[in-house]
């Protein structure tokens, strides 16, 4: 039954908690400054767990995120059980606390009929609860914060750490070889167009005119591109990079040819629009919320950004709207999310 409510909650965009509780597992959801979170109680896999140690459980749950800033968290239980009558006792007067007894939703009476609209699709979930056979129980968890925990190197979104790792490499490099190389890699119609060195194309790419530029890209870059990451996989996510820069770059060059512009540009910032834009598809493809990121948080991003390039001087927008459109479109074509019709499933 755990394995079927993992997936259940995971399609309402909660995510596993990493504890090393055995009969408890714990889920939550953050949205800004509160959490919801729901505690599985297995009382099938130890009949002797009491109800004590629940109730500890759960206080300690619940302060360990109030203790990380969190004004309001919202607990529920599902106790699974074999025994009704036993687990109605275990509940006990935890108000917001289910009982899951042969495939049934069960409430015990004065107790919390629904908890942000999930009574009504958790019961029709049970109805048929069909699990893919590709999902692996607990396969991700994360921290307190909302942080994908990793159990080995391999899990850690390498791509995305090695192009953050490498932009502040030729940023510090820049410091002690001057002007060389943003004489040698920034990119212009002259050197590109007229000159034929096509290749500024990327080395542009991993050039900042200043500590601001470098630090405003790389914040983006590290908090945002992991969560594309784990989802499109390292090789995937690396081309993605690449192709979402060199999107922003190409538009930026016609545009700047149209209009005769000589002005030379550099910077991450097409890449860094083109995970964006990638991040934006994962969330329509996954019903609007992914980990702790959500479409209205995205377009947030979008529109500021937007407005400040508009608001500012030196700033390409063509490669913002560029890499933008590349990362969205490369996007569609790389993340291919199996249609609930040709999911193969395997019920209990």
């Amino acid at each position: 039954m755990l394995k079927e409510l993992s997936y259940f909650l995971k399609t309402l965009n909660y995510i596993q908690l990493d504890t090393n509780l055995q009969e408890f597992t714990v889920f939550f959801q953050l949205e800004n400054s509160f959490v919801n979170v729901i505690h599985v109680v297995d009382t099938t896999k130890n009949p002797y767990v009491n109800p004590d140690e629940y109730r500890h459980i759960v206080e300690k749950t619940e302060w360990q995120f109030r203790d990380r800033g969190l004004s309001e968290v919202h607990s529920l239980s599902f106790i699974i059980s074999e025994d009704l009558e036993r687990a109605e006792a275990f509940a006990g007067d935890v108000v917001f606390s289910w009982i899951l007894c042969q495939n049934s939703l069960f409430i015990p009476k004065n107790h919390a009929e629904d908890f942000y609209g999930i009574r009504r699709k958790l019961e029709e979930f049970l109805q048929n609860p069909q699990v893919p056979e590709e999902y692996e129980e607990n396969n991700v968890k994360y921290d307190w914060t909302g942080k994908r925990s990793y159990k080995s190197i391999k899990d850690r979104p390498l791509s995305n750490h090695f192009f953050f790792l490498l932009n502040v490499f030729v940023f510090t490099l820049c410091t002690f070889t001057g002007d060389l190389l943003y004489t040698k890699g920034v990119m212009g119609v002259e050197s590109v167009i007229d000159m034929k060195q096509w290749y500024r194309l990327f080395t542009s790419m991993f050039l900042h005119a200043g500590i601001d530029h470098l630090v405003s890209n790389m914040l983006i870059l590290f908090f945002l591109g992991d969560i594309v990451e784990r989802i499109l996989g390292h090789g995937k996510y690396f081309f993605l990079y690449l192709l979402a820069g060199l999107g922003g770059n190409l538009l930026s060059l016609w545009f700047s040819y149209g209009i005769n512009d000589k002005t030379e540009s550099l910077g991450a910032s097409g890449a860094v629009f083109g995970m964006i834009g990638a991040l934006l598809w994962l969330l329509i493809r996954n019903k609007g919320r992914l980990e702790t990121m959500s479409i209205s948080k995205v377009l947030f991003l979008i529109g500021y950004s937007a407005y400040y390039g508009l608001q500012s001087t030196n700033v390409d927008n063509m490669a913002h709207l560029g890499g933008l459109v590349s990362g969205f479109i490369l996007c569609v074509l790389l993340y291919h999310k199996k249609s609930a019709k040709n999911r193969k499933v395997a019920a209990r």
